[in-house]
């Protein structure tokens, strides 16, 4: 089989380490499923950002698309193709003298020959739009709208996303496929001890995780107002948190967050880690009694397949892409409800113990493997679908 070359975007930075995630967990699956089939060229539009190194040592190539320098007969070249025919003629002469094949991520062409993947992680500003300015919505449609135009296929992280693709973009709903991620587990992983981590930290041993950045929609308040409503009870519930501090929509979302936590009572049951190494939030996720996303709205929910794919029960808002995932012994609660999760937690906290679940980690280090193929499988279904 011919090896195919792919210019991949890379997505994602240190406020959105999601992006950078899903391209390491999607590049192991393909390594791992089709060593031979295939060669990875990293693209990046910017000389002064480096590529992520957990990206770049998994690439055969880093390549820096061309910037013409300014009044240059390329930049006026490059200037009018864009501005007068709507055609990005430098990166595409570019990228096909690199042997590229197809385009995934990242910034689409315009009119290019080349089959072009993008992918939309969600459509989160057409169900909660008081979470964006009014300009922005307007921003993300046209955004969204030209991708669908201009891309050859667009992957949906979810049934769910396809849906609302569907719904947004009707005229161009052909083009949407689905390709669910699913999250790399090293095996050394279990061979480790998850207190080693805690202690590092100074957290207790029995605790409820809650890996998410801290953007509004992610909906940690809920999660407050539910230990203060146990604390009424007398039942005090540990809860850690980990992710970037901070919501680019609402700069003073977390300063908010924490004075919420304060006027619940709470403040000493919540312990803040901010951003941490990957491996530490695995460690923290066996140590915990579950994992808790108590997200208003996802496109997919990483931290649900990280749990499910560590081996460890969650406590998930009862949302459609959440629902889609199910995974193993999961328990959902109504999202705006303070009550309903109250309940939740309180069993969960009284029937679990800290410490690895070995029967859920049993079973996920069983299933990964198949998982993560078909994975692989479905990516390169799509990226044969363009080129063949």
């Amino acid at each position: 089989m011919t090896k195919i070359k792919m210019g991949i975007h890379v997505i994602g930075d240190y406020t959105w380490r999601v992006g950078v995630i899903y391209l390491n967990g999607l590049f192991l699956a393909l390594r791992e499923t089709y060593p031979d089939n295939w060669t990875l060229c990293l693209l990046s539009s910017n000389r002064e950002q480096p590529v992520p190194e957990e990206l770049a040592k998994l690439a055969d190539e880093i390549v820096v698309l061309p910037t013409p320098t300014r009044w240059t007969l390329a930049w006026v070249i490059d200037r009018v193709t864009k501005r007068v025919f709507r055609f990005d003629l430098v990166t595409s002469l570019f990228l096909r003298r690199e042997g590229v094949k197809v385009v995934a991520f990242g910034q689409v062409p315009l009119k290019s020959a080349l089959p072009t993947v993008f992918w939309l992680p969600d459509f989160q500003h057409v169900h909660l739009p008081e979470m964006f300015s009014a300009a922005e919505c307007r921003g993300r449609d046209h955004k969204f709208l030209q991708i669908a135009k201009v891309a050859t296929r667009v992957i949906l992280l979810s049934e769910s996303a396809r849906r609302d693709f569907q719904a947004f973009a009707p005229k161009y709903a052909g083009k949407a496929r689905v390709v669910s991620p699913v999250s790399y587990i090293p095996e050394s992983l279990y061979e480790r001890d998850p207190q080693s981590v805690t202690k590092l930290y100074s957290l207790p041993d029995k605790f409820v995780y809650l890996p998410n950045q801290f953007w509004k929609h992610k909906n940690h308040s809920a999660v407050f107002h539910a230990l203060k409503i146990l604390k009424g009870q007398g039942i005090r519930v540990s809860l850690v948190c980990s992710g970037y501090p901070g919501d680019y929509r609402h700069p003073t979302y977390f300063a908010e967050l924490f004075q919420d936590l304060c006027l619940c009572g709470i403040q000493n049951q919540v312990a803040f880690l901010g951003s941490i190494p990957r491996d530490h939030v695995f460690m923290l996720m066996r140590q915990s009694i579950c994992v808790i996303n108590p997200s208003l709205f996802e496109g997919y929910g990483m931290t649900v397949d990280e749990a499910r794919s560590v081996g460890k029960q969650a406590l998930l808002s009862d949302i459609p892409a959440h629902r889609e995932q199910n995974p193993p012994q999961a328990v959902f609660f109504e999202p705006r409800d303070c009550e309903d999760l109250a309940i939740k937690l309180k069993h969960i906290w009284h029937q679990k113990s800290p410490g690895p679940d070995m029967e859920l980690e049993m079973q996920a280090r069983q299933s990964l493997p198949e998982r993560r193929r078909k994975y692989a499988e479905s990516f390169m279904s799509v990226v044969h679908e363009v080129v063949d």
